[in-house]
C-alpha cells in the first residue's frame, strides 16, 4: 500500500511540475496550409492571426546595451505547415539588412535562429536536447542564404548519427529549402519552406505534424549591426528565454499544429 501511494505522489508531483513548466512557456500556433504556399516575399496568402513577437527589451538575450529599439532590431513571426513542409515567415524591423560578412561565425553574422523539436511526446519541462531537438541556423543574406545544423549540444547516445553540419559557413544544408526576401521601408519581409525531411534520417524517422500535436519551439534574431568593426558587440534577441536556450529546451515555448 505504502509502494502504491509513493508512485501515485511521485506521479502527481511530476504531472505538476510538468504543468507548471508548460504555463511558463509562450505559446504560439501553427496553422495548416491547405494549398503549398507560394514562397515569394508576400505573405497574402498566410494566416496571420498567431503571431510570435519579438520586440522586448527583455527579449534581448545578447549585448542588450547596444540594442537601440524596436526599429533596430524587432519581428513578428509566423509558423504555417503541411503533412509534407514547415513554412516559416518574419516581418522584420532592422537598420541594416543582410549583415552577413564570410569571415565571421554563424552566430556573429545576421540570422535566425529555428528551435524545434519534431517529438510532441517529450517532456516539455527537459533540460537537455533529446534526438528529436534540432537548432538550425538560417543566415540572412540576400546573396548566399547558408544554413546549418548545430548538434553539438545533443548528448552521444542520442545523436542517432545526426550530427552537426554546416556551422563552418558556405553550405546550405537544407534539402529542398526554397526562401524570398524582401524588402520594406523598415526592414525586410523573409518566407521559407523548409520541408520536414531536413529533421529526419536513415534512423530518425520523419515527423509529420498531426492537428493537435504540440512541441517545444523557439525563435532568435541575430544582427551585426556594423560589420567590422564592431562585430564584438552583434544584439541577439528570442522570442522566450536566455542564452542558455542553446542548450535547454525547457527554455523555449509551445507550438500547437491547428
Amino acid at each position: 500500500m505504502k509502494k502504491t501511494m509513493t508512485a501515485l505522489l511521485l506521479t502527481l508531483v511530476m504531472l505538476l511540475c510538468t504543468a507548471c513548466a508548460s504555463a511558463d512557456q509562450p505559446s504560439a500556433t501553427a496553422h495548416k496550409a491547405e494549398t503549398p504556399l507560394v514562397i515569394d516575399g508576400n505573405l497574402d496568402d498566410w494566416d496571420l492571426s498567431s503571431p510570435i513577437v519579438i520586440n522586448r527589451e527583455e527579449q534581448v538575450i545578447r549585448d542588450v546595451s547596444f540594442w537601440q529599439g524596436e526599429m533596430d532590431l524587432s519581428c513578428t513571426v509566423y509558423v504555417m505547415w503541411d503533412e509534407n513542409n514547415l513554412y516559416l515567415a518574419a516581418d522584420v524591423n532592422e537598420d541594416s539588412p543582410y549583415g552577413a560578412i564570410e569571415m565571421l561565425e554563424l552566430d556573429g553574422e545576421d540570422n535566425f535562429k529555428l528551435y524545434l523539436s519534431t517529438d510532441p511526446a517529450a517532456d516539455p519541462a527537459r533540460t537537455e536536447y533529446g534526438t528529436n531537438d534540432f537548432l538550425l541556423y538560417l543566415i540572412v543574406d540576400n546573396g548566399y542564404w547558408d544554413t546549418a545544423f548545430d548538434r553539438t549540444m545533443v548528448a552521444k547516445e542520442n545523436l542517432q548519427r545526426f550530427t552537426t553540419k554546416g556551422m563552418d559557413g558556405g553550405e546550405d544544408v537544407l534539402e529542398g529549402y526554397e526562401k524570398a526576401s524582401v524588402l520594406t521601408s523598415t526592414g525586410f519581409i523573409y518566407e521559407a519552406c523548409i520541408p520536414w525531411s531536413n529533421f529526419s534520417n536513415a534512423k530518425i524517422p520523419q515527423y509529420t505534424p498531426a492537428v493537435g500535436d504540440t512541441v517545444n519551439f523557439n525563435f532568435a534574431i541575430t544582427d551585426i549591426s556594423y560589420p567590422c568593426p564592431g562585430t564584438e558587440y552583434i544584439p541577439q534577441m528570442a522570442w522566450s528565454g536566455n542564452l542558455n536556450i542553446n542548450t535547454d529546451p525547457s527554455l523555449w515555448g509551445r507550438l500547437t499544429f491547428e
